[in-house]
């Protein structure tokens, strides 16, 4: 899979840090980067209190699935630049397998791109707590406006 666009990765984790750690659901949930390539990101996020669940004091799974969204969102962007290569894009299905609970005090979530269609692009990611357990699989799909 080639990066739309020259560059080396460390230009391409600037530019991604650039268009999406400003954004205002990020800020609030503290999704960085940490490594972005053609094809493959990898994100994390400090679990706070106000995303754990009251019962059983895990993190919460719609955190889990904005998660998996976010990495295969951002993973599409290093395929094809938002804004020069297409338009945009939105996810079109998202699945979330649960495998266990977030307990620690950081997650991180590794986004890779499947396929790369010309409409549609479908990724996975799978969510590691902090001593690097699944904890957590999915697949997105994508619709790439031109």
């Amino acid at each position: 899979m080639q990066e739309v666009g020259s560059g080396s990765g460390a230009e391409l984790l600037s530019r991604l840090k650039r268009e999406w750690e400003a954004t205002p659901a990020w800020q609030w949930m503290g999704i960085t980067f940490e490594e972005a390539e053609p094809g493959r990101v990898l994100l994390a996020m400090p679990v706070r209190p106000a995303m754990i669940n009251s019962d059983d004091k895990t993190l919460h799974g719609g955190m889990i699935a904005t998660l998996i969204d976010s990495a295969v969102g951002t993973a599409l962007c290093t395929v094809y630049h938002v804004g020069k290569d297409v338009k945009g894009h939105t996810t079109t299905e998202l699945n979330v397998s649960y495998l266990e609970g977030v307990l620690t005090p950081t997650v991180t979530v590794e986004g890779r791109v499947m396929r790369k269609g010309r409409t549609l692009v479908v990724g996975d990611a799978t969510v590691f707590d902090s001593n690097g357990k699944r904890c957590a699989v999915g697949r997105a799909t994508y619709m790439v406006f031109r």
